[in-house]
């Protein structure tokens, strides 16, 4: 708090334009319905606003998303009052007006700016700086929204810092927030230096470079995830241009996103191969965006010591643990994370995701694993399905994976016939992605091998018969190898028909091919005809 007596005075304090200065030129015309500062048009507006915005961002976009097209808006504001102070006051000290900026924001309501140093040369392009930020707008809303973060949310003032600063050098000048009050501190602190002070490789220096300096038009397009198209008889509708991503992680993405927001822990489960590590890699980059570190690691192997090693190491991070096959986590490691989940006591910015190919009911049934630890981790669970559950999609997971593959070689262009397709459908892709990625390329060759004249060639039914033939081999041979004398036991028994035995196999060929007879029938080895023939009577029973 300050006295009345310093309150006063903060009107005259400073180089000119004072905030006296800029007070007395501030007019409101109410039958123009116009605020202005020195023929500048001004707007009013609640607080509150800022919030909102930083929130449907984050959950429209993620929140690096939010926080780079905020950093921009700042950036480009401060920037735009830095030229006009110069403009509105001509002849100014360019000391004055370097500072002055401070005191517009006092002035408008964003923050109450305090010194801590405040070092610049203009003739030899340095600068050093810190300041404490008081009631800053974007900290006190979160604050009275009752908001728990564990992250500074100032994006924007932030932004604005930058964009200010840098327009009175011919250098990029950055600045960080390494305290918020939002988080709890007193007040929010920022410390300000040259991007060349930073360091080239500093991850707030590359995502200015990166992202908040380019124009609209340099920057990379960014495809928009939409809801899921509708589904239709027969698959559903692919999304032109989705990647890979977009498409394996659309059942989960706004799960993932919650999870980045709120900051939690994280449980991902799923069959090997079914996208485990693209979405933790989507999570890592969701909440901390370019210059964070991923970190995987097997469990299996970790000790304790280790584990408290690392967390001593690490302070303010950005960065990910990958905690792979969580079921082979040694007790003492458990203990050590659950406790630390618990009490809160992990590295600020620290993401802590564990992966498994058991359901959580499954691990929650495992006495190898402490269910604090467990229940620790699964606050939102993720859960993946594999391709036998997906099969609707598996389409536009090919043509996804397809254009990946095909991206990396622009001379090879290739597409899927909707035969082919029906065939992919029907597979029995035990191994999931990788797998599907496997006879994609192995299709791939054989197409082009084909006697087709050029790009794109087009993979057709007969590009992965022999895929099919092998697989089919290779569920007979399992079949020999035990499948056959259980069957005949159950015969024998009497508790089992070969008419009913058959009626099984159609009907479970029909599930696992949504319900195609053709697919079914390619999958059996018969013909359609052979498939609806041999189906009637279960229809005529019902």
């Amino acid at each position: 708090m300050i006295s009345k007596l310093e309150e006063s005075s903060l009107l005259d304090r400073g180089g000119r334009p004072t905030l006296r200065d800029m007070l007395s030129q501030l007019v409101y015309n109410p039958a123009q319905a116009h605020i202005s500062l020195r023929n500048t048009r001004l707007v009013l507006h609640r607080a509150s606003i800022a919030v909102q915005l930083q929130e449907e961002l984050v959950r429209r976009f993620g929140p690096h998303e939010a926080r780079v097209i905020l950093l921009r808006l700042g950036f480009q504001s401060g920037k735009q009052d830095a030229e006009f102070i110069r403009t509105s006051w001509p002849g100014l000290d360019i000391g004055d007006a370097f500072t002055a900026g401070t005191r517009l924001h006092t002035m408008t309501g964003v923050v109450r700016v305090q010194t801590v140093y405040n070092d610049f040369d203009f003739k030899q392009n340095k600068f050093a700086a810190e300041f404490l930020w008081h009631g800053g707008m974007e900290a006190t809303e979160f604050l009275n929204r009752n908001r728990n973060v564990s992250e500074p949310v100032c994006w924007m003032q932030v932004g604005y810092a930058s964009g200010y600063a840098s327009s009175f050098f011919d250098k990029l000048i950055v600045y960080k927030e390494t305290e918020c009050a939002a988080m709890g501190h007193k007040h929010c602190r920022v410390t300000g230096k040259t991007a060349d002070t930073w360091g080239a490789d500093d991850p707030m220096v590359r995502i200015f470079h990166e992202e908040v300096l380019p124009s609209l038009s340099e920057l990379p397009g960014r495809t928009v995830h939409s809801k899921p198209a509708a589904r239709t008889p027969r698959r559903m509708a692919r999304q032109e241009g989705a990647s890979l991503e977009d498409v394996v992680l659309r059942p989960v993405r706004d799960r993932l996103d919650s999870i980045a927001v709120k900051g939690l822990p994280s449980l991902i489960v799923g069959p090997r191969g079914s996208g485990k590590h693209l979405a933790a890699r989507y999570l890592h980059h969701t909440r901390h965006g370019i210059g964070g570190r991923l970190q995987r690691m097997i469990c299996g192997s970790l000790t304790a010591d280790q584990i408290d090693d690392r967390l001593r190491k690490l302070k303010l991070s950005r960065e990910t643990w990958l905690l792979e096959h969580i079921e082979t986590l040694s007790e003492t490691c458990q203990l050590l994370l659950a406790e630390r989940m618990e009490n809160q006591d992990l590295p600020q910015g620290l993401q802590l995701i564990g992966t498994s190919a058991h359901r959580l009911s499954e691990l929650s049934e495992m006495p190898s694993l402490r269910r604090d630890f467990l229940f620790g981790l699964a606050v939102l669970p993720v859960e993946l399905l594999g391709l036998r559950d997906r099969r609707s999609e598996i389409s536009d997971i090919a043509h996804a994976m397809l254009a990946s593959i095909d991206k990396h070689d622009v001379s090879a262009r290739h597409r899927l016939s909707p035969a082919a397709l029906d065939a992919l459908e029907a597979m029995d892709i035990a191994g999931n992605l990788p797998q599907l990625r496997f006879v994609l390329q192995s299709a791939m060759f054989i197409a082009e091998s084909d006697g087709a004249k050029g790009p794109p060639w087009e993979i057709g039914p007969n590009h992965v018969s022999n895929l099919l033939e092998t697989t089919r081999q290779s569920s007979e041979n399992g079949l020999e190898n035990g499948l056959a004398s259980g069957i005949l036991d159950l015969i024998t028994a009497g508790k089992l028909s070969i008419d009913a035995l058959n009626q099984q196999i159609y009907a479970e060929a029909l599930q696992r091919s949504g319900g195609k007879a053709s697919a079914a029938a390619r999958m059996l080895g018969i013909t359609r005809p052979q498939l609806v023939y041999r189906t009637k009577p279960v229809a005529l029973d019902r």
